[in-house]
């Protein structure tokens, strides 16, 4: 997949490593959630979606924690561990379980957004393009979390990693961008949004790319070996005429 400028301008050469990396960490979260489902027999999907809201940040954690540049933080007030690379904070959430719902029509959670991210969008969200939607001031339960983030450099960014999936389907789609905060229902204005490649599509698409090898790159056939010893190769071959000389040829006539 090419990269766009802003994903340059973002994360420089990474930016291959940066994506598959997401799309490994979140296909490693959504398969620990299944299982969860698996193992407690039941139809209701709560073990998938409380397995999921956790692990989908441990695993980003642990695919970015040997990588240069990062810094894993944990909010006070915060249960989940946030990854910041390079000045750029990584915000995953799941937008839909189905592809009926468009990215551009997604919202952030399923209801009031919590503290911790009206906290993120205010401290680290781009310039709201329209003031008058924009959310000016704090609700008061997010005064102690932006506290917390006290200590993040101003210029950090706000990157969102946006993804559907269910416990059915697997994972469908993972974009990432730049979006504000519209109301407190989670609306988002996205400024950047671009798409993801899944783990198994990138996978694909390196086979796909591999060009066969040409006729003369291939290895060349070793001839076969006389196995004949040396003694046997000055005795003729079974079936094969033996030479008369002339000597023989004269006392026979």
């Amino acid at each position: 997949m090419l990269e766009s400028q802003w994903a340059r301008d973002t994360f420089g050469q990474r930016v291959p490593a940066i994506r598959q990396a997401i799309a490994e960490a979140l296909s490693v979260a959504l398969d620990n959630a299944r299982d969860a489902q698996t193992a407690a027999q039941t139809e209701h999907t709560h073990p998938f979606g409380f397995t999921l809201m956790s692990r989908k940040f441990e695993a980003l954690a642990e695919a970015f924690e040997d990588m240069g540049d990062v810094r894993i933080i944990k909010p006070a007030g915060s249960p989940h561990e946030l990854v910041v690379l390079d000045g750029k904070l990584l915000f995953p959430f799941r937008y839909a379980k189905d592809r009926s719902i468009s990215v551009m029509s997604a919202r952030i959670g399923e209801g009031r957004p919590s503290a911790l991210v009206q906290a993120l969008f205010n401290r680290f969200g781009p310039e709201p393009r329209m003031r008058q939607l924009a959310l000016h001031d704090l609700a008061p339960q997010t005064v102690p979390v932006a506290e917390a983030l006290s200590d993040l450099p101003d210029d950090t960014s706000l990157v969102l990693i946006a993804y559907a999936c269910n416990a059915h389907a697997g994972l469908l789609d993972v974009w990432w961008g730049e979006a504000e905060l519209l109301d407190r229902t989670g609306s988002l204005r996205w400024h950047v949004c671009e798409p993801i490649p899944l783990a198994q599509d990138a996978s694909a698409a390196g086979q796909a790319g591999a060009q066969p090898a040409a006729f003369d790159q291939g290895a060349l056939p070793t001839p076969a070996l006389n196995p004949r010893t040396g003694a046997a190769r000055l005795t003729a071959p079974v079936g094969e005429a033996v030479p008369i000389t002339r000597a023989e040829a004269a006392g026979g006539e």
